[in-house]
């Protein structure tokens, strides 16, 4: 190779370098800051027991810093060049991928998924073995100045691969990210942008279904927007399930004492609601739940009974309530509360009559989930 070739890829080499530095800096601070800002979030809280703040950017750039530092360091040691340089972001990658390999164990005196206390330090034996195998017997191969394309393509290649096993390895489950999400909106008391995560999901968990009512209640919009997401659980689904795995830093014993009472051994949730109210020991916030499990199980005579009881002919109903109403005296014409929003009274006679139109079931439920999947009356009569 001339004088002039080696030195353009001498040059080449030191450009990719620093441009292998700094997309795998980019792809460190959006992966920890934007898609596991909230499981990192979460490791912090259990290694430090809430006694500290996480601050995702200010997280996700020193993690990043000594990530850099730390494939500094590997390149030192292993010396690897040409072809194959970008390898020395490898353990770099790996540790980025554990550290955010998290599941719900970690409210539970968990921390990283235990197998890496054993895997980890198999793969960087590996790891030592491949390099020091492609140094001894590649090592014409790896001081060859060949062609410059090819030195960039396959750094670039290797380099997004370990990126890619990065993303493979940490906990990208969507539900548990919505979990982390709208807990953490809910204790920096953002009730709103809790509400508002995957709100266009149709997945949900129970966890996730408590959290979203809880955050409601908080809001107190529970008897707006309740229905505007999937409900799978029933009355069940407001509260956690008390002995779960499933819960995260707000769990069943918090929830309880939000409500001031705890359910007795094998109580429904439903009863339990409606005995703290007829108790008066939850207040308003008791209430809101009990109306909203009512609607869960689809008890509309417990339901009308429960407005007559506790709610003022002049008071104000939340959408959920009036649809509810406005159902209930669909079949029985009979009943005394006066409802007065004919607008919500001809779309239940369109919901209706939409009914009708279709021959099939399963186009029926599809179709009318588009169109009215938003409204209880849909969870009433598909859910």
């Amino acid at each position: 190779m001339s004088s002039n070739n080696s030195l353009s890829y001498k040059r080449a080499a030191r450009i990719l370098t620093v441009a292998c530095g700094l997309l795998f800096s980019i792809f460190s601070l959006v992966y920890l800051f934007v898609l596991q800002k909230d499981v990192v979030g979460a490791l912090h809280y259990s290694l430090s027991q809430g006694k500290t703040h996480y601050s995702p950017l200010a997280g996700a750039i020193i993690i990043t810093v000594v990530l850099l530092i730390f494939r500094w360091g590997i390149n030192g040691l292993m010396g690897l060049k040409g072809p194959v340089r970008a390898l020395s972001y490898f353990p770099s990658c790996l540790l980025l991928g554990v550290l955010t390999d998290v599941d719900r164990t970690i409210f539970h005196g968990g921390s990283i998924e235990d197998k890496w206390l054993w895997l980890l330090p198999v793969l960087l034996l590996i790891y030592i073995g491949v390099v020091y195998t492609l140094r001894r017997v590649f090592r014409a191969w790896l001081n060859q100045e060949g062609s410059i394309l090819v030195l960039i393509n396959s750094n670039l290649a290797v380099l997004t691969l370990l990126c890619l096993m990065t993303v493979g390895i940490g906990n990208t489950n969507v539900n548990f990210h919505h979990e982390l999400a709208v807990e953490q909106a809910i204790r920096n008391h953002c009730y709103e942008a809790a509400r508002m995560v995957g709100v266009k999901s149709l997945e949900t968990t129970h966890t996730l279904t408590a959290l979203r009512a809880h955050a409601m209640s908080l809001e107190g919009t529970m008897g707006e927007h309740l229905f505007e997401y999937p409900q799978y659980q029933g009355a069940e689904g407001l509260l956690f399930e008390p002995h779960s795995q499933e819960t995260l830093r707000l769990n069943a014993d918090s929830l309880y004492a939000y409500l001031g009472a705890r359910p007795h051994i094998a109580e429904k949730t439903v009863d339990f609601l409606g005995r703290i109210c007829r108790d008066e020991v939850g207040g308003h916030t008791a209430l809101n739940y009990y109306m909203s499990a009512l609607l869960l199980d689809k008890k509309l005579d417990r339901f009308v009974s429960a407005v007559d009881t506790y709610c003022f002919e002049q008071d104000t109903l939340p959408r959920y309530y009036r649809e509810a109403l406005v159902l209930y005296k669909q079949t029985h014409p009979g009943y005394g509360r006066d409802i007065k929003d004919t607008l919500m009274v001809q779309r239940l006679n369109e919901f209706l009559d939409r009914q009708k139109e279709f021959s099939s079931p399963v186009e029926e439920k599809n179709r009318m989930r588009r169109e009215y999947g938003d409204t209880y009356w849909w969870y009433y009569r598909y859910q």
